[in-house]
């Protein structure tokens, strides 16, 4: 699937002065693709033109939001490329996948602009110069990216200490979330070879 949903969605979250400038449906799909940039921030295959990206087809925007036509989904995509809301380009690497790719213009704001992103010999790509901005996640995407955490006991740990570890802010909540899994890892091994030993 283009971005980030295989569940299905039982409640829609949307600004309403979008819903008002735009309309409901519009204003759902601004906040879908905002969302898709927030979890392809970090992945450089997403990044281009110095801007970060989200991809979907109109058939997977309509399964993430069934109640909305795919001629609706096209209507209210095409309305906001015309406005100038969005951007949309095919950017995929093979020529014959023409699903469309999407980001914000600064109609709206784009995530931090992304000045340079290049590839080293080793395939690993440099972000020098590039203004870091800790965002804080939401449950959702918790849930999404890391299915197997407590998304909600991760998210009301760090928000009681301000998303901070130790003394610093915290840069990475994804690397914050591994590392939180793999201590439950190793707290949860004695208890089941103590479990073993007493059967």
């Amino acid at each position: 699937m283009g971005f980030f949903y295989a569940m299905k969605i039982e409640a829609i979250a949307f600004k309403t002065e979008h819903a008002e400038k735009y309309g409901i449906e519009s204003a759902i799909l601004i906040q879908g693709i905002q969302i898709g940039l927030q979890l392809n921030k970090s992945k450089p295959t997403h990044i281009k033109h110095g801007k970060v990206w989200m991809y979907n087809s109109v058939r997977e925007w309509h399964e993430i939001y069934t109640f909305m036509s795919e001629s609706t989904i096209k209507r209210c995509l095409r309305k906001l490329h015309q406005e100038k809301v969005i951007e949309v380009m095919q950017l995929d690497s093979n020529p014959m996948n023409k699903t469309n790719w999407y980001t914000m213009t600064n109609a709206l704001g784009q995530i931090d602009p992304i000045d340079s992103v290049k590839l080293t010999s080793s395939k690993q790509y440099k972000t020098n110069n590039i203004k870091q901005t800790f965002i804080v996640p939401t449950i959702e995407e918790l849930k999404i990216e890391f299915p197997a955490l407590d998304a909600n006991r991760f998210h009301d740990f760090y928000t009681s200490k301000g998303w901070k570890v130790g003394s610093q802010q915290m840069k990475d909540w994804r690397a914050a979330a591994r590392n939180w899994l793999s201590r439950d890892k190793v707290t949860e091994a004695p208890k089941l070879k103590r479990a073993t030993l007493d059967d």
